[in-house]
């Protein structure tokens, strides 16, 4: 191999430097900005089963924002991870489906959120650029705090009237995610199921010896909600999870191993952030679910 002069080389170490400078200068120009949501993410809409932040920030943060200062709101959105000012679990469904698929899931779902909270949210997605041209999928996964709500909020608590505002909310929605993301598949995941057997077991402290309650009220609510989310998805062209059959038998009233949803007195649940809601299992299945029909 023949010898290179020290000119030579030094020569050929400017050509290289300068056809470098022409590369990272042409990918600049043409490059989206870094702070640019990457195409072909999946967003995810949800109440908070979907969210399922930890209890006691979520709790807390909600007292500040009504009586406390806003100091004390912006140092729990500083340790917690958050989105419109919405709080996060960082083991919820949402974050596992990101791990599962690989792809970038922007998660927007929010404790309280109901149906006509969906509208508002997509819109206020939209501005952020989380929901763009390149979504390749949308989850609408509310549904029970429709059912129930009312009954506080002092609105109808007709199941017709439920319905029919359920549809009109999620059409709307639908039609806003279609006008910016045409191709993005909508999906609509139900919910865990609560009860079992009609039985809602509130106190579970005794090692697989989950005590159960009838709450045939509850039960009637998931499947109202389990019906309608069903619908809907026909109704707009989406695809419907039926996940609260998938789980028969993960209820508040399961053994430890099984349960995928924690009571209200729970020491035995491994591994929730709040009461009545999904435990780390539980939201893994709704993630292996959701992966499932990407």
């Amino acid at each position: 191999m023949s010898q290179v002069t020290s000119t030579s080389m030094s020569t050929l170490a400017r050509v290289a430097a300068l056809t470098a400078a022409a590369i990272v200068t042409a990918t600049s120009a043409t490059a989206p900005p870094a702070s640019a949501q990457p195409g072909g993410n999946v967003v995810v809409f949800g109440d908070s089963f979907a969210s399922n932040p930890d209890q006691y920030r979520d709790t807390t943060l909600k007292f500040f924002n009504r009586w406390g200062s806003s100091t004390s709101s912006t140092r729990i959105y500083e340790s917690t991870r958050s989105q419109a000012g919405c709080l996060q679990g960082p083991n919820n469904w949402p974050s596992q489906l990101d791990a599962r698929t690989h792809s970038a899931v922007a998660d927007w779902s929010c404790t309280g959120h109901r149906s006509k909270d969906l509208p508002g949210h997509v819109d206020h997605a939209i501005r952020a650029g989380a929901l763009n041209r390149n979504t390749r999928a949308v989850t609408f996964a509310v549904g029970i705090n429709d059912q129930w709500r009312p009954f506080i909020d002092g609105e109808s608590s007709d199941p017709q009237h439920i319905r029919a505002r359920y549809f009109q909310n999620i059409k709307d929605a639908a039609a806003k995610v279609r006008a910016v993301a045409p191709d993005a598949k909508i999906i609509i995941p139900g919910l865990l199921s609560i009860t079992g057997g009609g039985r809602l077991c509130l106190l579970n402290v005794v090692p697989n010896s989950p005590l159960g309650v009838p709450a045939s009220r509850v039960a009637e609510w998931e499947q109202r909600a389990q019906n309608d989310q069903r619908e809907a998805a026909r109704l707009i062209g989406a695809t419907f999870i039926d996940i609260r059959a998938l789980s028969a038998g993960h209820s508040t009233c399961a053994r430890d191993a099984d349960r995928w949803v924690a009571g209200i007195f729970d020491t035995t649940t491994p591994g929730y952030n709040m009461v009545l809601h999904p435990a780390n299992a539980g939201s893994a299945f709704v993630a292996d679910q959701v992966a499932r029909v990407l």
